[in-house]
Parts: C-alpha cells; structure tokens; sequence
C-alpha cells in the first residue's frame, strides 16, 4: 500500500505521459520477477511494480480533453445538475453543477443567496465560464481538480429548470439543513453557527472575526469534522445501546450504519473518511477479537481514500493534516507521556495538554509551509477548549433533535449547551485578542 501511495505522490508532482517509459518500466520489473533468482531483487521489483500501479491509476483521474474548455472566457448559459449539497456563506451561494454533455468535469458557480436551490436540482447557469486562476501561491486549480471541478462561473445567473427528485443524498442533505435550522431555533448566533460546525462541518455563517480568532489562537481545527468527531460518535452509539443491553453485534452494525450516515450527511471531507476508515476498521478489529495496529489503520485508510481519489493526497490539505495528526498521536504522544508522568493529573487538563502538543507537533511543519504562521496561544487554548467539544457535541446534538419534537424541551437543552459554547468562544477571543500570540511570515 506504501508502495501503491508513493507512486501516486510521484506522478502528482511528475507530469509522465509517455506510454513507452511505462510500458518498458514495467516489462523490465516482470523481467526482474519472472528470471531473477535473487529474493531481494524480486521484492524490489515488485515493490517497484506496485509503484508503478500508483502511477497509471493517478493518470485515470486525469482528463486529456475537456468537452467545456472551448467556451473558456464567454458568456454561456448551461443546464446543469446540482451534484453536491450547495454552501451559503456570506449572502451568496456556491453550487457544484455538471453540464450532461460533459460528464466528469464540473463546474463551481457563485450566486446570489436567494432563491436557494438543492442537491439534486436542474438549474439554467448563465455567466462567464473560466478556468481556476492561481493566487497568492496556492495552487486553487489543483484544490479544485482533487474534486472533479475544472472551470468556475462567478455572479451567475441561476434559474430552476426540473426540481430534483426526492432521493436518498437528496433526504439527507435536507435532514442535515433542517437539523442546523433546529439549532439555530433554539440558540443565539453566532454560538449556533459554532455548535453547527463542530457537529455538520457547516462553518459558512461563523463570522468572519470569529473564524480569524480561532485561526489565530490555532483552534480552527475544531470547526473541521475530524476524527476527534467519529470518536465521540462511536464512544456515544456504543454507550447509548449498551445501556439496552443490546448484543455487540448489533452495536457493531448500528455504529457503522451511523458513521456511514454521518459522514454523508458532512459531505464525505478527506479527514471525515479518512476518520470513519480508522473508525469502522477499530471497532471491527475489536469484534473480532483482533489487537488494531495505528500505523495500520492510517496507512489503509490513505490507501482506501487514495484509490477513490488520488489526486487528494497531494492536493488536499485537510487530508494531509489529518494524517499527520493521527500520526503525532500515535507517536509523539506515548514519549511526551513518559515524559511528563510526574506531572499530577488535574481535571483532564495534562492529558489534553499532551493530545494538543503532540497533533500540534506533527503537524507544525505543514502548518509553517503552507499558512506561514505560528501560534504561540495553540497549546493553552486548545488544552482549554477541547475537553468540552464533547459536551458542546452531545447537548448540540440533543437540542438539534429534540426540536423535531418539542421547542421547550430543546430550549431547556439548550440552557447548558449555551453555557458551554459561551465558555469555549470566550477563551478563543481572549487569547485571539493577546498581542504577539501569532507570529506571520
């Protein structure tokens, strides 16, 4: 899988398109294989062999001919479809649409906020069609392509041409925006925009203060659904049905059955899939009576998303911080552990302390090439904030779902998840507000 993966990275940084080098890479490591008698040579042959496999499956996800790039730099009217849940942020509305005669390549377009349209729906897009433009050193034109989309539309007119039929991504991606309108019914903005975006990833209505505060004190990661969210999920499904005394096949069963309907409901994020693979697989091992391996996990976990979409590993930074935090706790954890032991344990605050450093070590190097900033707060708002997500996730989740059924009863859940989102904004201001807390380059 290592051998699959670092294929892949190579052909992502190294445009090869000759057919010939390939095909004589190839026949020369069969070769290796076929006649060679020294072990060792045959196992880097077929290491080399898998390599090359990562390679040719990348160059699969890779158009050769766009069927819309002739209508470049006009203005064209598409009927498209809506092919995943639209995103409202700001007073606008930001749809990913795919033109039938164009299968494969999509487009994202930028309107007004009103009227909203869904996942699913047929609409009429006119606009200035143009291909991604590069800026400020971030490569958006591969961001984009790690998800299939190739041209952009920016203030577009959209229109309804056929409303969606009600199918099954269609029902979910309603009950998701009913369920972030339910707490929004029952709690203040901007605390009901925080509590929707630990638990849905829906941060578009967070405020943008509140969004650099939390860059600034190192604790955006909170409002990314990782897998600090499938943990709590998995640790709640089990905790919930065991208090039925429910077999623990059926709570094996019932949990992937919730994990897979989460990370639909999230839109399916590399660090959300990447969390439910490692989830899915734990909790299997355990049934089985089977000791999980973390560096197991992780290396098929990357392998299970790479091979779905392989232009993710290079391209996607939320997947690679994910990684590397999983990573850090893995690793930097147990030594940081050791190393503090003397240190007495208070209210969870040493083991949080760790769990942050260690994530925020592993994953400093990334943050430093790619953000070009420090946060010297990290640790301690992190330490101070985190051991509450779990509380501010469950009283969220109730108040969300009992205002299906009761206003008053979610109102008086609300009370307490209330107290603990104050607490948690609180402390993000207080130390986004510290003067030299970060330090930019």
């Amino acid at each position: 899988m290592l051998c699959f993966i670092a294929g892949v990275g190579v052909r992502s940084f190294v445009p090869v398109d000759d057919f010939w080098i390939f095909l004589g890479f190839g026949l020369f490591a069969v070769s290796v294989i076929a006649f060679s008698g020294n072990p060792r040579a045959i196992v880097y042959a077929a290491f080399a062999l898998v390599s090359l496999c990562g390679v040719l499956w990348y160059g699969r996800f890779e158009p050769s001919y766009f069927v819309l790039e002739p209508l470049t730099g006009q203005r064209v009217e598409l009927e498209a479809n809506i092919v995943a849940d639209p995103e409202f942020k700001n007073g606008i509305q930001r749809l990913t649409v795919q033109v039938s005669e164009a299968p494969g390549e999509r487009v994202t377009v930028t309107a007004r906020r009103y009227p909203e349209f869904a996942y699913g729906d047929t609409v009429r897009v006119s606009g200035a069609l143009k291909k991604p433009e590069n800026f400020n050193g971030f490569d958006y034109a591969r961001y984009l392509a790690k998800d299939g989309i190739y041209f952009t539309m920016d203030f577009a007119q959209v229109a309804l041409a056929k409303e969606g039929e009600n199918g099954f991504m269609r029902r979910i991606f309603a009950l998701k925006k009913r369920f972030e309108e339910n707490v929004s019914a029952v709690l203040v903005f901007p605390h009901s925009a925080f509590v929707n975006g630990i638990l849905l990833g829906s941060d578009g209505e967070i405020p943008k203060e509140l969004k650099d505060a939390f860059i600034a004190t190192g604790t955006s990661h909170v409002l990314a659904l990782s897998g600090y969210n499938i943990t709590v999920i998995i640790m709640f499904v089990g905790l919930l049905l065991s208090s039925f005394f429910v077999s623990r096949h059926l709570i094996l069963y019932f949990s992937i059955a919730v994990i897979i309907a989460f990370v639909t409901m999230t839109g399916a994020s590399p660090s959300v899939v990447r969390a439910a693979v490692m989830g899915v697989a734990l909790i299997t091992a355990r049934q089985l009576g089977r000791q999980g391996s973390a560096l197991n996990m992780l290396v098929f976990a990357g392998f299970a998303m790479i091979l779905f979409n392989p232009k993710i590993l290079m391209f996607d930074i939320s997947f690679q911080l994910s990684f590397l935090a999983v990573l850090g706790l893995a690793y930097i954890f147990p030594y940081l552990q050791e190393k503090m032991k003397k240190v007495p344990e208070f209210l969870k605050l040493k083991e949080s302390f760790i769990t942050t450093m260690s994530a925020q070590i592993a994953v400093l190097p990334l943050v430093l090439y790619d953000f070009h900033r420090f946060s010297l707060a990290a640790p301690v708002a992190n330490m101070l904030i985190i051991p509450f997500i779990p509380f501010a996730m469950l009283f969220g989740f109730l108040a969300g779902v009992a205002e299906f059924a009761s206003h008053m009863l979610a109102s008086a859940l609300a009370y307490p998840l209330w107290a603990i989102v104050a607490y948690q904004l609180a402390v993000v201001k207080y130390f986004a507000a510290i003067p030299y807390s970060v330090f930019a380059f």
